[in-house]
C-alpha cells in the first residue's frame, strides 16, 4: 500500500480501543462484495469501499497495515494482519473508495527485535517495510488523520463536473484524497445526486451506469458516516430560530456562498473561500487549555477599489468554540441564507448598494451624508451630518496627508496556552473563469461552448474602462463602505454607501444675502459661468485655465460679520459646487515655510481636482506686507504668491485688514469687493431673513410672533448694540434655545420665540460689550 498517502478514517476511536491482542482480532472473510486482500488470488475481487489502517511507531516508521471491506476497529493484531500489506506482483485492482486511517502506536520494549548493525548484517537481512517485529501487543496512542482515496475515474470525473469553486481541492489528478470529515463531498452531495440523473449526453450507457453506481457508493458511505450528524444538524437549521453546533459549524460554510461578517461596526458581505480548524488547515488557534478545541478560521473575500482597480481582497475571521447549540444569527459570521431580514431582501439591498459603489468609483461625487463613520485605515469614527466628496482615487493619492491617519495598533499577544492568531491576510485563491465539466475523453471530444463561471470577471477591473460582470453576485460582494473627504472638517473618512444622498443646493441662499445690490449683481455675473449644470463634480475646464494666472481670485474685505464668508457660501449654493473652506490653522500651525507650502498645495490640488470653490478665511495672516528684517514672514508671503499665481480655480480670500496686504497681491486679485458696515435697514433685512429661514427649516416647529419681530426691527435697545450679521444669527440661536427650554418645561411642542427671549439675549450682549469697552477704551472694530 502507498505509505505516503495515509489518512485517518472518520470512525470514532475511543480510549477503550487503544490496546488489543491477537485473540481480539477477527478479519473479514473474502466475499464478492469485498473482503480482505490477503492473497494474490483475491486481487481481482475488490470491495467498493476498502478500509485501511496504518500503525506507525514513535519514530514515524510503519509498524503494520491492515485492510478490510468493513469499518475497522483500530485494535488489530499485527501478526494476523501483516500479510494484508503484501500481495503478488500482479497489477492491483482498486476499489471505488479507500478509507485510510493513520494511527500512532507503541509496543512494549520487551517485544521489540531490532535489526543488527550493518557490520553484523547476515543473509536473512530485514527486507520488510518495518524493521520492528510485533508479537503480542499493540497500543494505539493517537489517531492522526483520516482520508478517502478516490480510485474511481468515473467518480472523479463526476466530482470535477459538479465542484466549481472549492479552493485546495482538485479532482483531476490520478491520486485524489479527501480528508475527513469529507467537507467538499458533503457540500456537493445534492449536486452529485442531480448529476447522476442528468449526465452529459456524450456518456454512453456503460459510462452512465458505472458513474451512477460509483456515485451511489460514495453517497451511501456519506450517509453511513455523516448521516446521523447531518440529519440532526439540518433539523437545527430548520428550527424557528436556526441553530448550529460548533462541531458541525463547517456544514453551513460552503465555499462560494455569501456570508455576513460584522466588520467595523456593520455587517459586510463576503464570499467564503475556505474553512479550516486545528485538524487541517492554516494556523488555527486553540482557545485555552480546557477545551483543547481549535477555533475555525474562515477565509473569505469581497471586492473593493484599491490602487486604481476594483479587485478582490482576502480576509480571515475566527469562530471560537462554544458549547451545545447556538443561534446562527448570534455568530460572528452568518451565512446569507440565515441572515436576519431574509436572504432575498438582503441580496437585493446589497446589489443596489453595489451598483452605487461601482458608479462612485468612476469619478469624484459631491454628496450629503448623515450617519456613522467607519473606523478603518486610521480614519475617524463618530456621527457625521454634512457634505462630502466621495473620491476613491483621491483617497489613494492623498490619504497620507490625512491628519487623523496613523498606524493601526498591533494585534494582541496570545495568552498562555493559545496558539498565535493566523495571518490576517490569507493568500488569494484562484477564481475559475469557466464552469467545471466532465473531463472524460468522450466529453472532451464532443467539445461545446464553455460556460462562464459565476466568478468570471471579478479581478482587476478599471471602473472607467472595463464592463462589470452582469452577475448580481459581483454587486452583492462589492464593498459597502467608501472613502470620502469631509468638507467641513477637511479630512478623509470611510463612510457607508447606504447613507450617501444627493446634494440639494439651497438656491434661495443668494436671495437672502444682505448686500449692496451692485455687489450682488457683480458677484453673480462673474461667477455664473462656473456653475455646474448637472451638479456633478468635475475639474475646472481647460479652456478656462491655460497657464498660470488664469484662475479667478476674489478678495472680500470689510468689518467682521458683514457677509464676506456668507457670500462665498451662497455662491457655492448658487453654482452647485463644493465649498472648501480653510482657515490659517488648516494651512499650518507651526508657520514653517515647508508645512505652509505642503498644506497649501495639498488643499489647492483638491480644489482643482473637484472644481471646488476654495475659501481662505482671514487670509491676512499670510498676505501681510513683507519687511526687510523679517525673512521668515517674507518666505511665507512668497510661497502664497506663487500658489496664487498657478492656481487653476476660483478662490475667495476674506480679510478685515486689507491695509496690511503686500502690494504684490494687487496684481493677483481679479475682483476686490468692499463690504460696508450694516445700517439699521440692513439689520432689519437680516432679522427678516433669519426669521423666515428659522420657520422654514424647522418645518413649523418654531414660531416667531409679530410682537417679537417688531421688537427686533424697532427696538432701540437692539439698535444701540449695532449687531453685525453673525451676531444677529448667534443672538437668534440663543433666543431659540431659551424658547425651547421654556416649551419643554411647559410640555408644548411648538417653540415660540418672544420678545422676552430677544430682550434677554440683548441684555447679555450689552453687558459683554460694556465690559470690553471699559477694558479696551474703544467701541468696535473699524475697517482698515
Amino acid at each position: 500500500d502507498d505509505d505516503s498517502a495515509s489518512t485517518a478514517s472518520f470512525e470514532e476511536v475511543g480510549p477503550g480501543g487503544k490496546t488489543t491482542t491477537k485473540e481480539m482480532v477477527i478479519l473479514d472473510k473474502p466475499a464478492k462484495a469485498g473482503g480482505d486482500l490477503s492473497s494474490p488470488d483475491d486481487a481481482a475481487v475488490v470491495p467498493d469501499i476498502l478500509y485501511v489502517v496504518h500503525y506507525r511507531g514513535i519514530d514515524g516508521r510503519l509498524l503494520n497495515s491492515c485492510k478490510s471491506s468493513k469499518p475497522l476497529g483500530i485494535t488489530l493484531d499485527a501478526d494476523d494482519a501483516s500479510s494484508s500489506s503484501s500481495s503478488g506482483n500482479k497489477k492491483k485492482a482498486h476499489p471505488v473508495l479507500e478509507i485510510v486511517t493513520k494511527v500512532s502506536a507503541t509496543t512494549p520494549p520487551r517485544h521489540r527485535r531490532y535489526p543488527p548493525p550493518n557490520r553484523y548484517a547476515y543473509n536473512g537481512g530485514y527486507s520488510s517495510d518495518s524493521d520492528v517485529e510485533i508479537r503480542d501487543e499493540v497500543t494505539v496512542t493517537k489517531v492522526e488523520t483520516t482520508e478517502m482515496l478516490i480510485h474511481s475515474r468515473h467518480l472523479r470525473n463526476a466530482l470535477n463536473a459538479v465542484v466549481n469553486y472549492y479552493p485546495g481541492v482538485d479532482f483531476l489528478g490520478d491520486r485524489v484524497a479527501v480528508e475527513a470529515p469529507y467537507r467538499v463531498l458533503f457540500h456537493h452531495a445534492k449536486d452529485l445526486e442531480a448529476y447522476k440523473l442528468h449526465q452529459p449526453p456524450a456518456h454512453d450507457a456503460e459510462t452512465r451506469d458505472t458513474t451512477s453506481k460509483h456515485i451511489d457508493v460514495l453517497l451511501g458511505f456519506l450517509r453511513d458516516t455523516l448521516g446521523e450528524a447531518t440529519s440532526a444538524e439540518e433539523a437545527r437549521w430548520h428550527a424557528p430560530t436556526p441553530m448550529v453546533t460548533f462541531e458541525n459549524f463547517w456544514m453551513v460554510m460552503r465555499p462560494g456562498e455569501v456570508i455576513y461578517r460584522k466588520l467595523d461596526g456593520h455587517w459586510t458581505p463576503f464570499v467564503v473561500s475556505r474553512v479550516s480548524n486545528g485538524h487541517a488547515g492554516r494556523g488555527a488557534a486553540s482557545v485555552g487549555t480546557q477545551t483543547q478545541r481549535a477555533a475555525y478560521v474562515v477565509d473569505c473575500w469581497n471586492v473593493e477599489y484599491v490602487d486604481g482597480k476594483v479587485q478582490r481582497l482576502m480576509e480571515s475571521f475566527y469562530v471560537y468554540p462554544f458549547n451545545g447549540e447556538q443561534a446562527i444569527h448570534t455568530l460572528p459570521v452568518i451565512p446569507a441564507r440565515f441572515f436576519p431580514g431574509g436572504a432575498r431582501a438582503n441580496a437585493e439591498r446589497q446589489v443596489r448598494l453595489g451598483r452605487t459603489y461601482w458608479e462612485l468609483c468612476k469619478r469624484p461625487a459631491y454628496k450629503e451624508y448623515d450617519g456613522a463613520m467607519v473606523g478603518r485605515d486610521g480614519c475617524p469614527t463618530g456621527n457625521l451630518n454634512g457634505r462630502v466628496i466621495v473620491d476613491c482615487e483621491g483617497y489613494d493619492k492623498f490619504r497620507e496627508h490625512n491628519g487623523n491617519r496613523g498606524r493601526l495598533p498591533p494585534p494582541p499577544m496570545p495568552r498562555r496556552g493559545q496558539s498565535p492568531p493566523p495571518n490576517p491576510i490569507p493568500p488569494k485563491d484562484q477564481l475559475p473563469q469557466f464552469r467545471s465539466r466532465c473531463p472524460c475523453a468522450a466529453c472532451a471530444k464532443e467539445g461545446g461552448k464553455e460556460v462562464e463561471s459565476p466568478f468570471a470577471g471579478f479581478e482587476d477591473l478599471d471602473p472607467n474602462e472595463d464592463v462589470p460582470p452582469e452577475n448580481e453576485l459581483f454587486y452583492t460582494v462589492l464593498a459597502d463602505t467608501i472613502p470620502a473627504f469631509i468638507l467641513a472638517e477637511r479630512r478623509w473618512a470611510m463612510l457607508k454607501v447606504e447613507e450617501l444622498k444627493e446634494v440639494k443646493p439651497d438656491r434661495e441662499a443668494f436671495k437672502y444675502l444682505v448686500l449692496d445690490d451692485e455687489i450682488k449683481l457683480t458677484v453673480k455675473s462673474l461667477i455664473g459661468k462656473f456653475a455646474s449644470s448637472d451638479g456633478k463634480v468635475s475639474p475646472w475646464p481647460n479652456d478656462f485655465v491655460k497657464n498660470k494666472g488664469e484662475g479667478r481670485i476674489f478678495l472680500l474685505h470689510g468689518s467682521p460679520g458683514v457677509g464676506k464668508t456668507c457670500t462665498a457660501e451662497c455662491v457655492a449654493e448658487l453654482t452647485h459646487r463644493p465649498l472648501l473652506s480653510l482657515t490659517s490653522g488648516d494651512i499650518s500651525t507651526s508657520m514653517s515655510a515647508s508645512s505652509v507650502e505642503r498644506n497649501l498645495n495639498y488643499f489647492l490640488q483638491l480644489g482643482e481636482r473637484w472644481g471646488a470653490l476654495v475659501l481662505l478665511d482671514e487670509a491676512d495672516v499670510y498676505l501681510e506686507e513683507r519687511r526687510t528684517k523679517d525673512l521668515h514672514r517674507n518666505g511665507l508671503v512668497s510661497i502664497f504668491l506663487r500658489a496664487l499665481e498657478y492656481y487653476k480655480g476660483v478662490l475667495f480670500l476674506t480679510t478685515n485688514r486689507v491695509a496690511a496686504f503686500d502690494s504684490a497681491f494687487t496684481s493677483r486679485i481679479h475682483v476686490a469687493l468692499h463690504y460696508k458696515k450694516l445700517t439699521d435697514e440692513d439689520r432689519m433685512r437680516v432679522w427678516m431673513n433669519n426669521f423666515e429661514r428659522l420657520e422654514r427649516d424647522s418645518g413649523g416647529k418654531c414660531f416667531v410672533p409679530q410682537s417679537a419681530r417688531q421688537y427686533a426691527y424697532e427696538s432701540e435697545e437692539l439698535k444701540d448694540l449695532r449687531w453685525n450679521g453673525r451676531e444677529i444669527r448667534n443672538g437668534l440661536q440663543t433666543a431659540v434655545a431659551l424658547a425651547e427650554t421654556e416649551a419643554l418645561e411647559d410640555g408644548v411642542e411648538t417653540v415660540t420665540v418672544t420678545d422676552k427671549h430677544l430682550r434677554a439675549v440683548g441684555k447679555m450682549s450689552k453687558g459683554f460689550k460694556d465690559f470690553l469697552r471699559k477694558r479696551r477704551g474703544w467701541d468696535d472694530d473699524e475697517d482698515e
